[in-house]
């Protein structure tokens, strides 16, 4: 069976005793899941030492704690029944820091010989999950509550934009800051209009993305401020979800339309890129996610 490892690792400013408590408290777990936040209608059942879930998106399995050293980590084992059967070892560890706690989340585990193509997809996945819910969880410490709200909305007919954009490739993990720069640049010269971003390009295992951001315009400009460009996108059906939130959290909802899609939900076009509209700008934004489908 091939094997996959995953180590992330954030600090949270509160002392290793609090973050110990709440980790190993599973009635705090839904609060900061990186995959109940796509599946609201999963079932969960939660003991002191299991914890189980049964949905459409999440599928299935258990969680179980296997041995404990307090304060210091929580070994767990980690059983998936559905979409497809495999079992990991899971480690939440805990170290003092100065200013707080150092929360490191491992898995090692491995997946099925029929998919072993997808090994690399598959860990770079779940780590990306696993930095979406320590960046909540260190929130849900800090300040007691997440800012973060996926709601589903579906399939609906858009009837396509047309914007003046500003763009580049970037990697991943600098990919937020480099979108603000560019944003305000085109900002700059088109202060009104609605916000948005195309990502033609995001290869999670290299760890790289492309995107164009920038205003959406009533009709196509006859000119562009020099490294800008005119970017169009045409009516279709897309699969729909909104994001409500901090902008740190807005992978939350991308998430929860790549595992909608997982689910075959809807199939995504590979001739149209995915896309997000600035519905409401400001420090809890909201963003309307779509992928455009077959």
């Amino acid at each position: 069976m091939p094997k996959i490892s995953v180590s992330k690792s954030c600090e949270i400013g509160a002392p290793v005793e609090r973050v110990f408590e709440l980790v190993r408290d599973f009635c705090s777990w839904p609060d900061w899941s990186p995959w109940l936040i796509a599946d609201p209608e999963c079932r969960l059942e939660i003991g002191k030492d299991e914890y189980s879930w049964d949905g459409e998106v999440c599928g299935k399995g258990t969680m179980e704690v296997l041995s404990v050293d307090e304060g210091h980590w929580i070994d767990y084992q980690l059983t998936f029944l559905k979409p497809f059967p495999s079992k990991a070892r899971v480690r939440m560890e805990f170290e003092e820091v100065s200013g707080g706690t150092s929360v490191t989340w491992i898995m090692n585990g491995g997946i099925p010989f029929f998919i072993f193509w997808m090994k690399s997809l598959i860990q770079a996945g779940v780590g990306m999950d696993y930095e979406r819910g320590l960046k909540m969880l260190k929130e849900l410490i800090e300040v007691g509550s997440v800012s973060s709200e996926v709601t589903l909305i579906g399939l609906e007919n858009f009837s396509g934009l047309v914007g003046v954009t500003k763009g580049r490739e970037v990697a991943i993990d600098g990919m937020e800051e480099a979108i603000g720069e560019d944003y305000e640049e085109v900002r700059k010269s088109y202060p009104d209009g609605q916000g948005f971003g195309v990502y033609p390009k995001w290869d999670i295992v290299k760890g790289r993305a492309s995107y164009q951001v920038g205003v959406l315009l009533d009709e196509e400009p006859s000119a562009v401020p020099e490294g800008m460009e005119v970017t169009r996108i045409p009516e279709g059906e897309v699969y729909a979800v909104r994001h409500i939130g901090s902008y740190g959290h807005l992978a939350n909802g991308w998430a929860a339309v790549m595992m909608h899609e997982r689910a075959r939900e809807f199939r995504a076009s590979k001739a149209q890129p995915p896309f997000e509209l600035y519905e409401v700008e400001g420090e809890k934004g909201e963003v309307k996610i779509c992928v455009p489908v077959k």
